[in-house]
C-alpha cells in the first residue's frame, strides 16, 4: 500500500536489451598529431564493455629509424555534461533535453550544430556542404574518421568529444599548455612519449614545501630608521650623514623628491625595523603542528589543480562528494602502447645491392568498460604516433662533477628544508646559449634518477648542428636552446624527411572495436520476407468466425 504522504522519483523500469556497437576503420594519418579514431554514441541510462583493437603500419623509409618510435591508442568515455552548453549542470542538461527552458531562462540546444572554430570565434555554417572545401580543419577531422557527409545539418558531439580529451590531458600534463575551443577541427598535437625530463616543472608553490608557521606575539612598536638626505639644486640625494635639526636633515613632505603620502602616512622606501628590542616573539608546538597539517592538505588539494571550478574544490576539501564533477570531464577507460618493430628489404638487383627499404607495424589490444550512467556521452578512441625525442646533449652530472661536496649528502640532504633543485637550461643542452639561465624546478638529486640516451660514433651530433647523411635515421626535432614552452611538451613541427614519400601520411591505420552496450532501447523483431500472399491472411482464411444464433 503506497503512502499517500509521499512521491515516487524512481524513473519506470523498463526490460533491458542489449545493443551492438561495431565497427572497423581503416585509415591514415601522419605522427605529431592526435588522431580521432572511432567515436561511439552512448545514450542516457547505457553501459557497455568491449575490445579495441589497432594495428598500423608505417610506410616506407629509405634507411632504418635507430630511435623507438612509439604508438599509443586511448579511449575515453566524455559525458555529455563535459559539454560547455550545459556548464556543469545536471538540471541545465535535464532542461536542454526534454527542451524545456534553461536556468538563464532560454532553451538550451542538447545538439549543437554545424558549428565550427576559424581561429577567432566560433561560426555556425548555414551550408553543411562547405566541408568539401577545405573549411577550418573539418574535412580532415571527419576524414580522418571516415565519416562522409551529406547536405544536412550534423551535430558537434564528435568535435566536442575530442576537443574535451585534449583540455583534459593538457590541462593534467601543464598549466601553461592552451586548451582548444571546444568547436576547433584541427587536430591537436600529440604529447611526446616516454619523456624522461617530465620531473621538471616551470614553478612550484614553495609555501607547500616550506610549510610557514606563524608567529604569535608580534604586536611590539620596533624603531624605523632612514638614511639621511640632502638638498641641492635640482632636488634631494644621498648623504652619508646628517646633523637632526640642520639643513641635511629630511624632510619626507618637502620636495618633489620626498616620501608620498599615502594617507595620513609617509611611505618610506629605503627604512626598516630592526626586531631585536621592544618585545618577544613566541612559536608554540601548535604553531608547528599546524604548519605540518597545512602542508599537507595542501598537498591534496594540489590534485584537484585540474578542476575550473573553486567551489568544487572547495566542497572536495570539506569531505563532501559532489556527484556529478565525475561526469564533467572525460574518463580513460582504456589504454596501451606499443613501439613499432621493424622489417628491411635489400634490393636485389646487381647495381643497387646496398639499397634498403624498411617498414614498421605495431598492433595494440585492450577491453573497455564503462557503468551504466544516466547522463549518456560519446565513447571516442585515439591514437598517438611519435618518436622518442632524443636529448643528445643532455648533461651528464657525474661528469661535470670535481668536488664530492657537490655529491648526494644522505645527511645535508635530509636536513635541507626544501628539498628543491634549481635546473639551469644546460640540464637539456650543454651547449645551451644561456647555460646558467634556469630552466625550471625538480625534486632534489633528480639528476641521479638517470635515464639518459647517448649518440655516439658516426651519429655524434656536431657542435654546429651541421647536416650528416648518416643522423638522417634519426627521428627527431633538433630544437636549440630548449626551454620550457609548448614544444617540451608536445610534437610541433615534426618533419617526414626520413620517409620516402614525403607527401602522403606516413602511416596507415587499422582498427577494430566491438562493444556490446546495455540499454533502454526496444528493438523490433527481425523481418522476414514475405510473398505476394499474406500468411495472416492465409491463416484468418481458415478460421470459422461465425456465431451460433439462438
Amino acid at each position: 500500500m503506497r503512502n499517500t504522504e509521499m512521491i515516487p522519483n524512481v524513473p519506470v523500469s523498463f526490460q533491458r536489451t542489449r545493443r551492438m556497437s561495431k565497427g572497423r576503420v581503416l585509415t591514415s594519418g601522419d605522427a605529431g598529431k592526435i588522431l580521432p579514431i572511432k567515436a561511439d554514441p552512448i545514450l542516457r541510462e547505457e553501459g557497455f564493455s568491449g575490445n579495441i583493437n589497432v594495428s598500423v603500419e608505417m610506410m616506407e623509409t629509405s634507411e632504418k629509424p635507430v630511435n623507438a618510435i612509439v604508438a599509443k591508442a586511448c579511449t575515453y568515455f566524455v559525458p555529455y555534461l563535459a559539454f560547455d552548453q550545459f556548464n556543469g549542470s545536471i538540471d541545465e542538461l535535464n532542461r536542454s533535453y526534454s527542451k524545456e527552458n534553461g536556468i538563464a531562462g532560454s532553451q538550451v540546444d542538447f545538439f549543437e550544430k554545424n558549428k565550427y572554430y576559424n581561429g577567432s570565434a566560433v561560426v555556425t555554417d548555414s551550408s553543411p556542404t562547405d566541408m568539401d572545401s577545405g573549411d577550418n580543419g573539418r574535412a580532415t577531422f571527419y576524414g580522418t574518421m571516415g565519416l562522409h557527409h551529406g547536405v544536412a545539418d550534423m551535430n558537434n558531439s564528435y568535435v566536442q568529444a575530442y576537443n574535451a580529451i585534449v583540455n583534459h590531458r593538457r590541462k593534467a600534463r601543464s598549466t601553461s599548455l592552451a586548451v582548444r575551443n571546444e568547436f576547433e577541427h584541427d587536430l591537436a598535437e600529440a604529447f611526446w612519449p616516454n619523456e624522461g625530463n617530465s620531473h621538471i616543472m616551470a614553478d612550484f608553490d614553495q609555501k607547500l614545501i616550506d610549510g610557514e608557521v606563524q608567529l604569535n606575539a608580534l604586536t611590539f612598536e620596533a624603531p624605523i630608521r632612514s638614511r639621511y638626505k640632502t638638498e641641492t639644486a635640482t632636488g634631494y640625494s644621498d648623504a652619508q650623514s646628517g646633523t637632526s635639526g640642520s639643513g641635511n636633515m629630511w624632510v619626507p613632505s618637502a620636495g618633489s623628491l620626498g616620501a608620498p603620502d599615502i594617507g595620513n602616512v609617509f611611505q618610506f622606501d629605503t627604512m626598516w625595523a630592526e626586531l631585536t628590542e621592544g618585545g618577544t616573539a613566541k612559536m608554540s608546538l601548535a604553531d608547528i603542528e599546524q604548519a605540518r597539517k597545512t602542508a599537507a592538505f595542501a598537498k591534496i588539494r594540489q590534485a584537484y589543480d585540474g578542476i575550473d571550478d573553486e567551489y568544487i574544490i572547495d566542497l572536495l576539501m570539506q569531505g563532501i562528494t559532489v556527484p556529478t564533477e565525475v561526469m564533467k570531464q572525460p574518463m580513460l577507460i582504456g589504454s596501451q602502447t606499443g613501439m613499432f618493430g621493424f622489417s628491411q628489404r635489400f634490393a636485389t638487383d646487381s647495381g643497387n645491392l646496398d639499397d634498403t627499404a624498411t617498414n614498421g607495424f605495431v598492433s595494440l589490444s585492450y577491453r573497455v568498460r564503462a557503468p551504466r550512467t544516466s547522463i549518456g556521452g560519446v565513447v571516442m578512441t585515439c591514437l598517438e604516433i611519435a618518436p622518442e625525442r632524443v636529448w643528445e646533449r643532455k648533461k651528464d652530472y657525474f661528469l661535470y662533477t670535481t668536488d664530492t661536496d657537490n655529491l648526494p649528502n644522505a645527511l645535508r640532504d635530509s636536513l635541507d628544508p626544501e628539498k628543491v633543485a634549481v635546473v639551469k637550461k644546460n640540464h637539456l643542452d650543454v651547449n645551451h646559449s644561456t647555460p646558467d639561465a634556469t630552466l625550471g624546478y625538480a625534486p632534489l638529486n633528480h639528476e641521479y634518477n638517470r635515464d639518459q640516451i647517448n649518440v655516439g660514433g658516426k651519429f655524434y651530433r656536431p657542435s654546429n648542428d651541421a647536416y650528416t647523411e648518416v643522423r638522417s635515421r634519426i627521428w627527431t626535432n633538433e630544437t636549440t636552446d630548449p626551454s620550457l614552452s609548448t614544444d617540451f611538451y608536445l610534437c610541433t613541427n615534426l618533419h617526414k624527411k626520413i620517409f620516402a614519400d614525403q607527401v602522403s601520411d606516413s602511416f596507415e591505420i587499422t582498427a577494430v572495436s566491438d562493444l556490446t552496450v546495455d540499454t533502454n532501447v526496444v528493438f523490433g523483431d527481425r523481418l522476414i520476407e514475405a510473398d505476394a500472399t499474406s500468411d495472416y491472411d492465409s491463416i484468418t482464411n481458415l478460421v470459422d468466425a461465425a456465431r451460433i444464433t439462438k
